[in-house]
């Protein structure tokens, strides 16, 4: 068959104009452009990131030396430590330990002292974005009681955040294990990681927020002080 008579199969819209073109086409047929140049780049980064984990000493440590057969089923190292991507090294033993120990607590002490920010930084938001609200909305309404659930939040993150952060990555995992060898290493390099910028993005806020607040406690103070004329 002709692969331009199969053309729900075989075609590929444009990134600039959104026209359905043959896959088999170079250039757009409605504006022009260069086709697959989005897709082409998006696949190139993909390899380049999964040959540079491969290539990392932690990948051959624990893809080839460590690797425990016993764990084929529920313990896949390698699609783990694509996943992961960055303290695979540190985070492949603990997830082990809570395997082989059936340990119902795992500390961290980045989930411990950052909490919410760890959470989202692993790209765990439900868990990052309900206890930053969570917290926001206790310390605004009974400060000090607040504070003290804060330390038991905080607590309570560097207790569980790995086994959280495992679970997470078995669910993750799950739900590509039908798929397609390549294609799976593409979504898991997408959907694992880190995110550094919504950090960075809460911690500029919280700063902001601060200076903010401080600048009007001090004009109200200001205001109310008997040597204001």
């Amino acid at each position: 068959m002709d692969k331009r008579t199969d053309f729900n199969e075989n075609h590929i819209y444009c990134s600039r104009c959104g026209k359905k073109n043959y896959s088999g086409d170079k250039f757009c047929i409605n504006c022009g452009n260069k086709l697959r140049s989005i897709e082409d780049t998006v696949r190139n980064t993909a390899k380049e990131v999964k040959e540079s984990i491969k290539a990392s000493q932690t990948y051959k440590d624990f893809t080839y030396n460590n690797y425990n057969n016993s764990y084929s089923d529920n313990f896949n190292e390698k699609d783990m430590i694509n996943f992961i991507q960055k303290k695979a090294d540190y985070y492949i033993p603990e997830f082990k330990d809570i395997k082989e120990l059936k340990k119902s607590t795992s500390w961290n002490w980045a989930s411990f002292f950052f909490n919410s920010w760890w959470f989202l930084y692993r790209k765990m938001y439900v868990y990052g974005f309900g206890i930053l609200i969570g917290s926001f909305i206790i310390s605004s309404i009974i400060p000090l009681p607040g504070f003290i659930i804060n330390i038991i939040i905080a607590v309570l993150s560097g207790l569980y955040g790995n086994i959280t952060y495992l679970k997470h990555i078995e669910k993750e995992l799950q739900s590509v294990e039908c798929m397609d060898e390549d294609v799976k290493q593409r979504i898991l390099l997408s959907r694992g990681g880190v995110n550094i910028v919504i950090p960075i993005i809460l911690a500029l806020l919280t700063v902001i927020g601060a200076l903010l607040a401080g600048v009007v406690g001090a004009f109200f103070y200001m205001l109310s002080s008997p040597y204001f004329y």
